[in-house]
């Protein structure tokens, strides 16, 4: 028994547990109908490769950062931007309001990007 076969089982029995029967097309007319019927937009070339080095594991799904979140800074003042800077040199703390800040500015630079959706141009 090769080590494909029970990935493959375990796949067949996610499927038919978790997709509803009339939803699982087997020939390629019917995914083809039923992909027209979604009416998605089709997707660029680019984003179809790099979704294809995703599966098979040349480019990582979530690539992973070590880097401190970018500070969007545009929102500081100029004082605010070299007291930030003197702070963190020295390792020292931020005044309380200051840290507020950058803190707030910091959570917003993490969140991750609004999904594109359909008709965006994305």
């Amino acid at each position: 028994m090769n080590e494909k076969n029970p990935q493959m089982r375990r796949d067949s029995l996610l499927r038919r547990a978790l997709v509803p029967k009339g939803f699982r097309p087997t020939k390629v007319e019917d995914i083809e109908k039923m992909l027209r019927a979604i009416g998605q937009e089709p997707m660029t070339d680019e984003k179809l490769q790099r979704m294809l080095r995703k599966i098979e594991g040349r480019e990582p799904i979530f690539p992973e950062s070590d880097a401190e979140p970018p500070i969007d800074s545009s929102e500081l003042s100029a004082e605010e931007k070299e007291l930030v800077a003197h702070y963190r040199a020295h390792n020292k703390q931020l005044p309380p309001d200051l840290a507020n800040k950058v803190k707030a500015m910091e959570n917003r630079a993490a969140q991750p990007p609004p999904i594109d959706e359909p008709g965006n141009g994305g």
